[in-house]
């Protein structure tokens, strides 16, 4: 999926007819900070940032993740209207609902945040990407922390396999520890699961018989795709 951030940024805009003096002064920022947004020539955004845009142009976030790829779709309403054939013909990946996965308890979303609410792709790309693996099992969200980066970077999107709700062998999960959400590594050793950043400023930890009850998992991070936006011509 590549999105040219700045381009939309711009599309939108015109669209609304608003000048790029009065984006900049909604965002709380000056022209010349929105012009070089706009220009491509700053090329990496927080969610934070993202937030203040869309808010400044009333629309969703998920909305300058736009996309008129056919191979990959970017929506924010499931719930658009779409010919069947054409929904037919899609492989729809929502958002990971992480109150609903959680069951009991709240987590807070301190290493994800929800950019991109649903994502769809020709069936003929997902099984490409995805195998035989049913669009139900299948969810997307945004990293929000750092401690993966070197492997997952922030502003990266990651496709969980949320049929996966216990440890399954070696590799990248999401999961709930103390009412925090985490995206780390998890390694099996005799009598415990070893959790492991794979940015090496954070130190590992474990997951024992004794704290078992603050860990639960979500699912099994199967892929990640970055998010940076770099523009063309």
């Amino acid at each position: 999926m590549t999105v040219d951030i700045g381009k939309r940024v711009r599309e939108i805009r015109t669209q609304k007819d608003m000048k790029i003096e009065d984006l900049a002064d909604k965002v709380g920022l000056d022209a010349s900070s929105i012009s070089r947004l706009e220009t491509g020539k700053q090329k990496s955004f927080t969610a934070q940032s993202l937030g203040n845009i869309a808010t400044a142009l009333n629309i969703s976030v998920s909305e300058l993740f736009s996309s008129t790829s056919r191979e990959t779709t970017v929506y924010n309403n499931s719930n658009s209207t779409r010919d069947d054939a054409e929904v037919n013909d899609v492989y729809h990946i929502a958002i990971m609902d992480l109150a609903a996965s959680a069951g009991n308890g709240t987590y807070n979303q301190n290493e994800v945040v929800d950019i991109v609410r649903s994502i769809e792709y020709s069936n003929e790309h997902a099984r490409a990407v995805f195998g035989s693996k049913p669009e139900s099992a299948v969810k997307v969200i945004t990293v929000k922390g750092d401690s993966m980066s070197g492997t997952i970077e922030p502003g990266d999107l990651i496709f969980v396999d949320i049929s996966v709700t216990n440890y399954d062998g070696d590799g990248v999960y999401v999961f709930g520890f103390d009412e925090k959400i985490h995206v780390k590594r998890l390694q099996m050793v005799p009598d415990k699961l070893i959790v492991i950043s794979d940015n090496p400023h954070y130190r590992d930890w474990s997951i024992s018989s004794e704290n078992e009850h603050r860990f639960h998992i979500f699912g099994k991070v199967m892929i990640s795709q970055s998010q940076e936006f770099k523009r063309h011509g």
